[in-house]
């Protein structure tokens, strides 16, 4: 089969899609557009790098008259379904960065537009791709753990310039006054409810946990931060599942601190977690004796023989592959727009529940029939075995012995 033409709109956070795309077999990137002529020069060095021909434009409507087969969304959370739907009514295939929607409505247009046009969807959440999920998912499937009753995400990501010049460069609060600067607009994060970007967190455990979120109540932390006085410094989320779990959320974009994700699985008989500040997996399983605590296993964000590490640990590269597979191969892509609206919906709805003070949300059922499994494994598949492991306290025991020697 010919290789498929690619069209890339935004070059911020897009510029890594551009180098994925660039790189992916089965892909012809065609042409890439930005406002910001600034972030042009880097993009054309990439394409030159990569010995492609790919137009660098300015306006969306130049991107899409060249009649790409599928079309990169990288443009801003607000604008993300219009853009989409406008590239799929044009014809094109479409991946579309997170958070993917903003509002519940822009999700049922979403769905409707991928089932009129019968164009191929997929949610660009890059998180699933991480290799350490998959140890998760198997360990789960191997049943190590007993029933899971509860799991946790975290998302910790300090952003403070929340404020752009018309020249895209980013500005926090307490910049601009010392600057004197009053023509800066506020980037559209500026007041997003961070539980709304929870998609990082709440879409890969839903894969680990083969599930879907039906209820929600949410709380916001204060406003106290200077440098997002838009948005609450942090909100916390409590999930209940169709298959009975309870899932807890935090998002904080706020809060200074080293950025990091955090990971954790409770079962009736072991359980599992991972923190990105360490990237390593700790584990007790229902064969471990909990005097002896944690198993250390050494599992992180890409594969051990995994060498496309461009992008968040090689995700990036792998949510490429996987869009273009989907389209090549005629089949639906592994976040398709129903498993989208399972990822989204909740954070959009839990921030209306912190708006009513907790009040618990019924989150419906946007399929046109229920769901019953996940089709992600299938594509991303699960480890054979598992890598060597050590005894957690005993390591940091050696550790303590060497500091104090």
């Amino acid at each position: 089969m010919s290789n498929i033409t690619v069209g890339i709109l935004g070059l911020g956070r897009g510029f890594s899609h551009l180098r994925n795309f660039l790189t992916t077999e089965g892909a012809d990137v065609i042409g890439a557009c930005d406002w910001y002529e600034s972030r042009h020069e880097r993009a054309r060095e990439q394409i030159e790098s990569a010995g492609a021909k790919t137009l660098l434009l300015k306006e969306y409507d130049e991107l899409l008259a060249l009649e790409p087969d599928a079309v990169v969304i990288a443009s801003h959370g607000k604008v993300q379904v219009e853009h989409a739907c406008i590239a799929m009514e044009a014809g094109a295939h479409v991946v579309s960065e997170v958070p993917g929607a903003y509002t519940e409505e822009e999700l049922i247009r979403l769905r409707d537009t991928v089932e009129r046009t019968g164009k191929t969807y997929m949610l660009a959440e890059n998180t699933c791709f991480w290799d350490f999920f998959r140890y998760f998912r198997k360990w789960i499937v191997d049943d190590l753990f007993g029933p899971i009753s509860v799991a946790e995400g975290e998302y910790l990501h300090y952003l403070p310039n929340t404020l752009r010049a018309s020249d895209g460069t980013g500005y926090t609060p307490t910049r601009a006054r010392e600057e004197g600067r009053t023509d800066l607009s506020p980037v559209w994060r500026a007041d997003q409810p961070p539980i709304q970007y929870l998609t990082h967190d709440l879409g890969p455990l839903l894969e680990v946990l083969d599930d879907r979120c039906v209820s929600v109540t949410c709380r916001s932390g204060p406003w106290r931060s200077p440098e997002g006085p838009l948005r609450s410094d942090g909100q916390i989320a409590l999930y209940q599942t169709a298959k009975g779990h309870l899932i807890k959320i935090m998002v904080t974009l706020n809060t200074r601190r080293p950025e990091e994700h955090r990971y954790r699985l409770f079962g009736v008989d072991g359980s599992a977690e991972w923190f990105g500040y360490e990237q390593f997996a700790r584990r007790l399983t229902r064969s471990q004796e909990t005097r002896d605590g944690w198993e250390r296993i050494p599992i992180g964000y890409a594969a051990r023989d995994d060498d496309t590490t461009t992008g968040h640990g090689g995700a990036d590269s792998k949510v490429a592959k996987a869009f273009v597979d989907a389209i090549r191969e005629g089949r639906p892509s592994p976040i398709d727009v129903y498993r989208c609206i399972e990822y989204c919906l909740p954070g959009i709805l839990a921030n209306k529940s912190a708006e009513l003070g907790g009040v618990p949300i019924e989150i419906p059922d946007l399929r046109r029939t229920p769901y019953t499994t996940t089709d992600f494994w299938n594509v991303f598949g699960l480890p054979k075995s598992d890598p060597d492991g050590g005894n957690y306290k005993a390591e940091l025991a050696d550790l303590r012995e060497r500091a104090d020697g």
